[in-house]
């Protein structure tokens, strides 16, 4: 199908055939106008495309009989317009103008002769005006895609319609679906308005926009100021539009993190996995909805968008569509933006007298003057002139001399006059007959403009322990089931409020309070007024706190209480205990779903609100231990080192060494120095912690096996590789016997026991252990949820050290891709995953690229961590191997001498890490000539090596063959000799005699040592 365009008389055409061209047969003409109203938008461009592959040349017509206008003439000119005209009939198509049926009938008499050119085609039940001469009515609807377009091209073509399916993707450029299909996936959208009315050329326009674009998917902005029905008309466009996509999902977009929220749900949607870290789902629904898999089509919509700055990161890219709503002028930059307006007079009548039939069309025109045709305001007005039965002069007075009091009270911008005028009279109403529902409405407007689920009110009422005493008589009429339905009742209909199901998915009953209301409810409070509400709010959010941040179960009710913080003012409120729990409790949620940004800052804003109010209290201390956890989690591991040494020393003054909260502050400290790179700190911190620990809890309580599984990193940290592996592998066995094999908690010691099998130079058993870990994680967790990218990881520096070199190079360069996808830039995960792949290119011969990428990771590592830190110094020890091998033996030997050096000063001399450092700088000074100085230099790493390694280490034996050639070289011959025998029988019986390591140390080359960065 070709372009969609619009023409300035509202006539669209879509390009067909070059020529014009009839059908065979019938002497049919080839051109057709399809005319059509807003609503059938769809079946009008799928008519058009069946019609289009059988040759014709079509137009579509948008028809907008607004009220006054003459239809007769409109129809003269429709049929007037082409051989023949196709009417896409429907109840929409008829009510559209506010005509009747008997004016329809009159009008299609007054055409003549024309009415013959008329072929209606009826895709919905719906009444038909009499029509002065018989026609062939092609009835479409309740038929299937086939059916329907074979009676269509019968009835219109006639026998020599091409037979065969429908139209490919590669046929049209953007090919229609038929409008009888809906969507595999619909998430969140809202009900649709039954009252919609109007905006169809904007609504066209958008989706012009949509169809036309043919590069990579620009976001469509809608823009306008609050009350002008920028939701509502994106909600229309997801209904209108639907059978278009495959996937249809809204996304609360006014907070960023909610919008995180919504994206991940998605995921289980299209088949995803769900991690519980809330980036790396979200960041797997942005992949497939990138890559078109599952699903090609799409839409996605951000209602009432925060700046494209901030939304940015969201937005996907692919054959989709964006739609956003937003009040934020600075979209204009970032998207292709559509200015919605007031309705226009003809839309706000026509809408008026759809809610108000008895309306005359002068009243309705008098009433849309004096609100300025906003939508908000004439909703509530309609409302209010329906169940009243006021008349409208009346009403208008009464309006006038309310809003004049009104404005007495509170400011209002330009705009808000019209809501303030058209809110007012039903408000005072609903004041003076149900006091109850106005106090209700009040409350709302200091919670989230979202929708509010009306058990955030009643349960905490039909608590009999609930702290939350709300204003009589609201609290009296929620706890009685009649009266509480009645205050329901009475603000729906008054339109003061949207109440109901938010969605067609969810039985949950809400209430949702536009914004522009809630502000204007606010002014109107006094002072004290404002703040007794607010405390109210945040009282009743607290009292629908889940109260275990821990328990997946409770994560999506923790999310929906987010929108409500800031409006509720929960963050400003360190009095109350129980909000300062909920505080608490969401810091701590959004930590566990990787959120760390999010808990960082909701966690800093009240910490410095309580030190004001409490001063050094135990509260405080909880929150500072997650706002640690997050600094931490962000990579700010100075400021969470700051903050958990003064937790631990407040909990050891408070409670003594043994107190949970006192082993929790001390894992966190324990945290902090292992990512600074003070690792001897964080052991013995670590292996005090899990002394106390057993003897408080138990060897089996999770608090001591969490500690076991620290203090073992911390032994591997500090190349104490049996050590660690005793622990480990104690605790997978006991993870495994009390949680399960398949836990995630046991994996993660599982995936250790395989590292430390490899660190203590038992290659094929960890590569083949690690295949076994890996292929689990893949199958629970997907491949890239963060475990199983540490997993994948592993395994290839396992698989190199078997001497799978090509499978490794490849497994590396896939994680490097996925480290990519999941980390920013210079996060020490994704780091690893670069030098670690450049020590897998050194090995199949691509020196080059190795050092491109060990050169970034270096520079990188040291940019972040600083030159001293440990895995600064592992990637420059890679790095300098590759730079002996490229040909600069002495560039390789200064930066080996000087990270040697740091590695003495860091971790100490017999370190493993400093004795691989030091193998490497021996080869340099072979490779320099220097061999005297490489024999010494190795005699002494060799000796160091079999204490802390073992005489059979594959890095002892690499260093015992170097040391034979050292000592060829400098004509201890018989020493050599002797050496060589030994460390190739030992290697041959550690390795085997195909190891690629053990066939070089036969061969007399040299070898190296790498160092993969160890995870914190």
């Amino acid at each position: 199908m070709g372009n969609l365009t619009a023409s300035d008389d509202g006539v669209g055409g879509i390009g067909g055939a070059p020529e014009p061209a009839g059908s065979a047969g019938t002497g049919f003409p080839g051109r057709v106008r399809i005319s059509y109203v807003g609503a059938d938008r769809m079946w009008a461009e799928w008519v058009a495309q069946q019609l289009e592959r059988a040759g014709l040349v079509t137009a579509l017509e948008l028809q907008d009989p607004l009220t006054g206008r003459d239809l007769a003439r409109a129809l003269r000119h429709t049929l007037d317009g082409a051989d023949r005209t196709l009417a896409v009939f429907s109840d929409a198509y008829f009510q559209a103008g506010g005509h009747d049926l008997a004016e329809w009938a009159d009008a299609y008499a007054s055409v003549g002769d024309r009415i013959g050119r008329l072929v209606p085609v009826v895709v919905g039940p719906c009444r038909v005006p009499d029509m002065p001469a018989p026609l062939t009515f092609v009835e479409l609807f309740d038929l299937g895609e086939e059916q329907a377009r074979q009676r269509l091209l019968d009835r219109v073509v006639g026998a020599d319609a091409p037979a065969g399916g429908v139209a490919r993707a590669s046929e049209f450029r953007h090919p229609v679906r038929f409008p009888g299909e809906q969507p595999a996936v619909w998430g969140h959208v809202p009900l649709r308005n039954v009252n919609f009315t109007g905006r169809d050329q904007v609504l066209l326009a958008l989706r012009e926009r949509m169809t036309t674009s043919v590069t990579a998917v620009v976001p469509s902005a809608v823009h306008g100021m609050g009350g002008v029905g920028k939701t509502q008309l994106a909600v229309e466009y997801a209904y209108r539009f639907a059978s278009d996509y495959d996937v249809v999902w809204y996304v609360r977009a006014e907070q960023t993190t909610l919008a995180r929220y919504d994206l991940a749900a998605l995921a289980p949607r299209l088949d995803l996995p769900v991690s519980q870290h809330l980036g790396e789902t979200v960041q797997s629904v942005l992949d497939a909805l990138r890559r078109g898999a599952p699903y090609r089509r799409w839409l996605l919509i951000f209602d009432n968008a925060t700046s494209p700055a901030e939304l940015r990161p969201l937005l996907p890219t692919g054959q989709g569509h964006v739609l956003v709503t937003s009040r934020d002028v600075d979209w204009r930059s970032s998207a292709e933006v559509l200015e919605v307006d007031v309705y226009r007079r003809a839309e706000s009548v026509r809408f008026l007298r759809r809610r108000v039939p008895r309306l005359s069309e002068a009243d309705a025109n008098l009433v849309a003057e004096r609100l300025g045709d906003l939508p908000l305001a004439l909703e509530a007005a309609a409302a209010w002139l329906e169940v009243s039965g006021t008349p409208v002069e009346e009403y208008l007075q009464l309006a006038d001399t309310q809003l004049t009091n009104l404005l007495g009270e509170v400011r209002v911008i330009p705009y808000e006059r019209e809501v303030v005028m058209a809110w007012a009279v039903p408000m005072n109403r609903l004041r003076d007959e149900r006091p109850a529902a106005a106090q209700l409405l009040r409350l709302c407007a200091f919670l989230s403009a979202e929708p509010i689920p009306v058990t955030l009110f009643t349960q905490a009422q039909l608590d009999g322990e609930s702290p939350v005493r709300l204003p009589q008589p609201l609290d009296g009429q929620l706890r009685d089931p009649v009266q509480r339905g009645r205050i329901f009742h009475d603000i729906g209909r008054y339109a003061l409020a949207k109440v109901g199901q938010h969605t067609a998915a969810t039985a949950a009953q809400t209430i949702q309070l536009h914004r522009v209301v809630q502000g204007v409810l606010r002014d109107l409070l006094t002072g004290q007024q404002r703040d007794e509400l607010r405390r109210t709010a945040r009282l009743l959010l607290a009292a629908a706190d889940p109260g275990d941040p821990e328990d997946p179960s409770t994560w999506d009710a923790y999310a929906e209480l987010i929108p409500h913080l800031e409006p509720a003012g929960v963050v400003a409120d360190g009095a109350e205990p129980a909000v300062r729990r909920l505080v608490i409790h969401l810091v701590h949620h959004l930590y566990r779903r990787g959120e760390f940004a999010a808990s960082r800052d909701l966690a800093a804003r009240a910490a410095r609100v309580w030190e004001r109010v409490l001063g050094e209290h135990p509260d405080l201390n909880d929150l500072n231990v997650h706002l640690a956890n997050a600094l931490r989690g962000g990579g700010d591991s100075v400021a969470a080192r700051e903050i958990d040494e003064r937790v631990l020393d407040y909990w050891r003054r408070r409670f003594g060494p043994d107190h949970e909260r006192t082993l929790w502050a001390a894992n966190g400290l324990a945290a902090d120095l292992r990512q600074l790179g003070e690792w001897r700190a964080a052991r013995e911190m670590d292996r005090d912690t899990l002394r106390r620990c057993r003897e408080a809890f138990g060897a089996d309580h999770e608090n001591t096996l969490r500690a076991a599984h620290n203090y073992a990193v911390s032994l591997r940290m500090m190349g104490e590789f049996p050590e660690a592996l005793e622990v480990d592998r104690d605790t997978a066995e006991r993870r495994t016997r009390l949680s399960g094999a398949n836990r995630q908690r046991t994996l993660l010691s599982v995936n250790n026991v395989a590292r430390d099998l490899r660190e203590c130079g038992r290659y094929a058993e960890a590569a083949a252990m690690q295949e076994n870990t890996y292929a689990e994680y893949r199958r629970l967790f997907g491949d890239r949820h963060p475990d199983t990218l540490r997993a994948m990881k592993n395994l290839s520096v396992s698989l190199r050290k078997a001497g799978r070199y090509a499978e490794s190079c490849a497994l590396a360069r896939r994680t490097l891709e996925g480290h990519s996808e999941r980390f920013p830039d210079d996060h020490p995960e994704l780091l690893a995953a670069t030098t670690n792949l450049a020590n897998d290119l050194r090995l199949v011969g691509d020196l080059v690229e190795a050092r491109a990428r060990a050169e970034h990771a270096c520079s990188r590592f040291r940019h972040k961590l600083g030159d001293r830190h440990p895995y600064t110094l592992a990637s420059a020890t890679n790095l300098a191997v590759l730079l002996r091998l490229s040909g600069d033996p002495e560039a390789a030997r200064e930066l080996d001498e000087l990270t040697q050096q740091a590695f003495r000063d860091v971790l100490g001399a017999d370190h493993p890490y400093t004795l691989a450092s030091a193998t490497n700088l021996a080869s340099d000074l072979y490779a320099l000539g220097d061999h005297a100085a490489a024999r010494r230099l190795d005699e002494d790493v060799l000796t160091r090596s079999r204490l802390a390694r073992g005489e059979d280490h594959p890095y002892t034996l690499a260093c015992a063959s170097n040391l034979a050639m050292d000592l060829r070289a400098t004509n201890e011959r018989s020493a050599a000799r002797t050496l060589e025998a030994d460390t190739l029988d030992r290697y041959r019986r550690t390795l085997g005699d195909e190891h690629p390591e053990v066939v070089a140390a036969t061969a007399r080359a040299r070898l190296d040592c790498d160092i993969e960065p160890p995870p914190m």
